[in-house]
């Protein structure tokens, strides 16, 4: 209970960063401040895994690891606000949402590589050793994708979108005009991203931990199935962001699949927990194209919904004030779960106080 209420500290790191990199991206443009965001997360996160330990420096240790984890935040708040932003601008209109569904599919990509690392540093480091030095091997492991990630954007050009419309003329408090003319859109899309957050925080980003604490499965078994909901959700989403072309009607379909959502997290949730091992694998594929199909459509609607001065500010503040709420979710799971002595009841009850 302590370590899930703990994570919530980098998690409110984010909407700062939100405005900070949102303000710089908007006013000198979106791809240098997208690529800084990543290195400085990329940094950070690198830096966990050579963290002194509690024994050698005491105290300074648990510090260092929370300004790692709030530096964490921070600066992913610029990059996912930013690969939000320059994705859209660099889209077609009638491929904004399969472009979309391309950059949402990355977070279930990145829980796919946080299961290989955990294989790869528990088969390096063994038993006791995992605990003493097989966890950094994870966090070191990050530099691959990242050099990787880094490259690529490196290779990309500024936004035209923003050099034709902005670049002359930028807003000189991006966020106070948006807080101005776009209150109640903000209001909205936090909201929303609260809602949704909540869904992948309190069932699928913390997917194993809940296996462990309510299952007999074994570890191969639990990984096996947080890959299975994860590749559905990685090749669903650009498909379902693709159908929000055709369909074009964003809005109403966000708001169909958390009506169908809500009405479907009981029986899912409860075929998940069920110590099943093929029964959890189906659970977690249907809940991985669930939130595929929902999660894919929001960069092309938050984008849609805001003038080009701004955007940037707008998505970046919007989406990580609704992230940074809903990082209480697993706390609230297992606090419901205790005094129901029900996990799933516990998170029914959560998800329907949101969906609805």
């Amino acid at each position: 209970m302590l370590f899930l209420l703990t994570i919530v500290i980098g998690y409110f790191a984010r909407p700062l960063g939100g405005i900070f990199f949102g303000h710089y991206g908007d006013k000198i443009g979106r791809k240098r401040i997208w690529f800084v965001s990543l290195l400085g997360m990329g940094i950070a996160t690198t830096l966990i895994g050579f963290l002194p330990t509690y024994n050698q420096v005491g105290i300074f240790a648990t510090i260092l690891l929370i300004l790692l984890r709030i530096l964490q935040g921070f600066f992913l708040a610029g990059e996912w606000g930013g690969g939000m932003t320059l994705v859209n601008e660099f889209s077609p209109s009638n491929l904004r949402g399969l472009m979309s569904g391309v950059q949402q599919g990355g977070a279930a990509l990145g829980l796919i590589f946080a299961v290989i690392a955990s294989e790869i540093a528990s088969s390096l480091a063994p038993g006791s050793a995992f605990a003493t030095y097989g966890w950094r091997i994870m966090f070191w492991f990050g530099v691959i994708p990242l050099i990787i990630a880094l490259t690529v954007r490196w290779k990309v050009g500024e936004s035209i979108e923003w050099l034709t419309k902005v670049a002359d003329k930028p807003e000189k408090i991006p966020i106070a005009t948006v807080f101005k003319k776009w209150w109640k859109l903000v209001i909205i899309a936090a909201v929303v991203l609260f809602s949704s957050g909540s869904i992948y925080y309190g069932i699928i980003a913390y997917m194993s931990t809940f296996f462990e604490l309510y299952t007999h499965l074994s570890i191969y078994e639990i990984d096996n199935i947080v890959l299975a909901t994860n590749l559905v959700w990685l090749f669903l989403s650009p498909l379902t962001g693709y159908l929000s072309d055709i369909l074009k009607m964003r809005k109403t379909l966000i708001a169909i699949l958390g009506f169908i959502i809500g009405i479907l997290v009981y029986p899912i949730i409860n075929v998940l927990y069920t110590s099943s091992y093929i029964l959890s694998i189906l659970a977690g594929m249907l809940l991985g194209f669930l939130f595929a199909f929902q999660y894919s459509i929001f960069p092309a609607w938050l984008s849609e919904n805001i003038n080009t001065n701004v955007r940037y500010s707008y998505i970046a503040f919007s989406i990580n004030l609704g992230v940074a709420l809903s990082s209480f979710a697993p706390y609230i799971v297992t606090a419901l779960g205790l005094i129901f002595h029900n996990p799933v009841i516990g998170l029914q009850f959560l998800i329907y106080l949101l969906q609805y």
